[in-house]
């Protein structure tokens, strides 16, 4: 019995860690001009490789969602030493699996800090707003199947102890 409340605290611990937010993680949060504008970035922690940035627009009076704006960004690596282009996108809503988000697939090829540039137009007004993301370098490819690659023995020791209860306690 031990054992089993020992798994299940140990499963319970690095459940939360595997949790994320609308897929994301809120990496700035501005407001400019009429409009409160946060940032999620995805996966978390943020890292060098392909990576998801959605953008939720509200409304600086109300917070009521805006779900018709034309939204533009760049990203510019803050690295002096290389030349790394910038990357233009267009973060709309469908490609956003949460609707009232603006999304943009983007590629960052190297860690370090990054400029965040994002124009918004919406009913003939234009608001710009800037920030500064962390990436983190990317992760070796075995670190980021860890938990695929422990879920098969967890799965059995879990069968185990759940197999040892049962025998036990068809002995008492």
């Amino acid at each position: 019995m031990q054992a089993a409340k020992l798994l299940l605290t140990f499963v319970a611990m690095l459940a939360p860690a595997r949790l994320v937010a609308d897929g994301g993680t809120v990496q700035l949060r501005k407001e400019a001009g009429a409009l409160v504008i946060t940032v999620f970035t995805s996966p978390s922690p943020l890292s060098a490789g392909p990576a998801d940035i959605s953008l939720l627009l509200q409304q600086r009076n109300g917070l009521d969602p805006v779900l018709d704006a034309d939204v533009s960004m760049r990203l510019r690596a803050d690295a002096s030493d290389t030349e790394i282009p910038e990357i233009h996108a267009r973060p709309t809503r469908q490609q956003a699996q949460n609707k009232l988000l603006y999304a943009a697939p983007v590629t960052l090829s190297e860690s370090g800090k990054w400029r965040l540039a994002l124009t918004i137009l919406r009913n003939g007004e234009r608001t710009d707003a800037s920030g500064t993301i962390d990436v983190a370098p990317a992760p070796e490819k075995a670190l980021s199947y860890w938990s695929y690659i422990a879920f098969p023995p967890l799965m059995i020791a879990l069968f185990v102890v759940r197999e040892r209860l049962i025998s036990r306690k068809a002995r008492e």
